[in-house]
């Protein structure tokens, strides 16, 4: 048993999520660890007693930050020496992975109450060392024809621009909603609207995608506090249950993969997660838009948009705070920043905070269920959340 005070022999029909927190994304002089724990000590410091275990989301404190065994090194910054820990590495899609082993461990009895703790520490190092050290994900034959993750998301930008249509302006304004979202955002990296010529006019990073179409090299953390319903009462009156859960992967080597627009992985998690949970369509969704057009093409492999209709919608506003399907209403990794063993974790956080309505002048009126989507790679894997009040 992982508790470290009584055993544990209860089968858990649901999980909740109780409390999130979160550092303020960006560029931070802290360490890894600070970070960590600026995010999380909100929760231990009401709840240490509780805390089973300790589930850290993290993918590169050894490359950026030259330590190991993050994990127990939280564990014991937070003054939980005595409490199990473990770390979580699927590259940008640990976070989501990591409420997932959370939520696992819930349901099969191995813990009560667990706290999930994402941070990343990056801007330590230059871009060049960031866009390469994360490109090592990707198989070696791609990474031998000098392949990255933004070039991967500019091809498949010209692809589904030729492929349905769609317009350039289409996609810059993914980036225009996301910041007036981070605006109103105070945990966010970018505070700065910018309009459709700005994003079109700013610097190629690599054609067609320009310097506001990319999410920004971010230092940050979040935490959530996860328990089983059975005792989620105990901690708050207004619990956020993960109401259905979907975890799919695809091929590393992406020159093997039938279509780069399918996203396969997203394509069948989402659809577990969504059958798991009874919900037909989320009332909005967080996704991974660690380039304008991932937000278009995940959308659509989540079923949340037609094939191809995605960027018809952005262009109306139906994917705005107010449209039929908000999206990435916390900012996304466009603009609230991707500190990769973070992210998933804080979009999680996001939908806690709109079903709780607790996200200020960003709220979703009346919210009752909400998606999240944390993406491995380009698309190598993918973690869907549905939760629910």
């Amino acid at each position: 048993m992982l508790n470290h005070i009584k055993p544990i022999n209860i089968v858990y029909s649901m999980t909740a999520v109780v409390s999130a927190h979160f550092s303020r994304f960006g560029k931070r002089s802290e360490s890894v660890l600070e970070l960590a724990a600026e995010s999380a000590l909100p929760i231990v410091r009401k709840s240490a007693k509780e805390i089973d275990l300790v589930i850290v989301s993290n993918s590169y404190s050894g490359e950026f930050n030259g330590i190991s065994g993050i994990n127990n090194l939280v564990a014991t910054y937070l003054s939980m020496d005595d409490v199990p820990s473990m770390r979580v590495d699927n590259t940008s899609g640990s976070g989501g992975t990591a409420v997932l082993a959370a939520h696992s461990i819930i349901r099969a009895g191995e813990a009560r109450t667990v706290l999930v703790v994402g941070v990343e520490k990056m801007s330590d190092r230059q871009t060049r060392d960031v866009t390469s050290i994360i490109s090592s994900l990707l198989g070696e034959r791609e990474r031998a024809t000098g392949a990255s993750l933004p070039s991967l998301a500019a091809l498949l930008a010209t692809i589904y621009m030729r492929k349905y249509s769609a317009t350039r302006e289409s996609l810059a304004q993914v980036a225009v909603k996301n910041h007036r979202n981070a605006l109103l955002n105070p945990y966010a990296h970018i505070h700065k609207a910018v309009s459709l010529d700005e994003v079109l006019s700013s610097r190629t990073i690599i054609e067609p995608l320009r310097l506001y179409e990319i999410s920004p090299i971010s230092d940050g953390a979040a935490s959530l506090l996860l328990t089983s319903d059975e005792t989620a009462g105990s901690f708050t009156d207004k619990p956020v249950y993960i109401r259905g859960t979907g975890f799919a992967s695809d091929s590393a080597f992406i020159t093997s993969r039938n279509e780069l627009t399918s996203l396969e992985s997203v394509r069948r998690a989402g659809a577990v997660a969504l059958k798991r949970s009874g919900v037909n369509r989320p009332d909005f969704a967080e996704l991974h838009d660690m380039a304008t057009v991932l937000e278009l093409v995940e959308a659509e492999a989540l079923g949340l948009f037609k094939e191809g209709e995605a960027w018809k919608a952005v262009l109306s506003g139906g994917t705005d705070i107010g449209g039929e399907m908000p999206l990435n209403t916390s900012g996304g990794l466009n603009s609230k920043g991707h500190p990769i063993g973070a992210s998933g974790v804080a979009q999680i956080g996001e939908v806690f905070l709109q079903l709780r309505n607790e996200a200020g002048q960003r709220q979703v009126k009346n919210a009752e269920t909400g998606l999240a989507l944390s993406m491995a790679g380009f698309g190598n894997s993918a973690a869907v959340t549905v939760l629910g009040v």
